[in-house]
């Protein structure tokens, strides 16, 4: 193999095309810091910039038949990055309209009895309350996570814990807010019958 061979972006492209793991490995490394500052560049912070990278990645190995040696490889890597963009912030909305939204309920283990406007709003803020009695700590965590649309790792490095603890402060939160919520539904039955 000639030396030159390495740094022509046409030939790494033809042998990655033709499974070659060093080519792979070769425009990886070429290319991941560049892509990296992309991400940087328009994602707003909350997005892992290194997570969309390895997304990235991944998309191209998967998908490096469809590959063109007379297209840029750098436009290919940019429109995979700005659609993994894209994605995330669609899931980061998805999350924030499932949480105050009726699949709240169901993520809760309530089954609503009526289609009332009034009633649904009330459960809103009485949900809205409890979240304000959680513990300090706690309660960011899952104000980050369901309101901020971060990650459990997100979470874990912007607080300095681990993501088990993230994950067990939210798991200790949605059993508070299921088990508050059954006390004041019960409370309702109670004073219907």
């Amino acid at each position: 193999m000639k030396k030159l061979e390495l740094h022509s972006e046409i030939e790494l492209v033809k042998r990655l095309i033709n499974q070659d793991h060093f080519a792979f490995e070769v425009l990886f490394y070429k290319y991941k810091n560049k892509v990296k500052g992309f991400v940087l560049k328009f994602a707003p912070s909350q997005i892992d910039a290194d997570d969309i990278v390895q997304k990235v990645f991944i998309k191209v190995w998967l998908q490096k038949e469809k590959l063109s040696i007379d297209k840029s490889f750098s436009a290919f890597l940019y429109t995979i990055a700005k659609n993994e963009i894209i994605d995330q912030l669609k899931s980061s909305v998805n999350r924030r309209i499932y949480f105050m939204g009726n699949n709240l309920i169901a993520d809760l283990n309530i089954r609503e009895q009526s289609d009332n406007t009034d009633e649904q709003l009330g459960l809103e803020r009485k949900i809205s309350e409890l979240i304000h009695q959680l513990p300090e700590r706690r309660k960011e965590i899952f104000e980050l996570s369901r309101f901020g649309g971060l990650t459990y790792r997100q979470i874990a490095e912007k607080l300095e814990i681990s993501e088990n603890t993230v994950d067990t402060q939210i798991r200790k939160a949605l059993k508070f807010l299921r088990e508050e919520l059954k006390i004041v539904r019960n409370n309702i039955l109670l004073i219907i019958f």
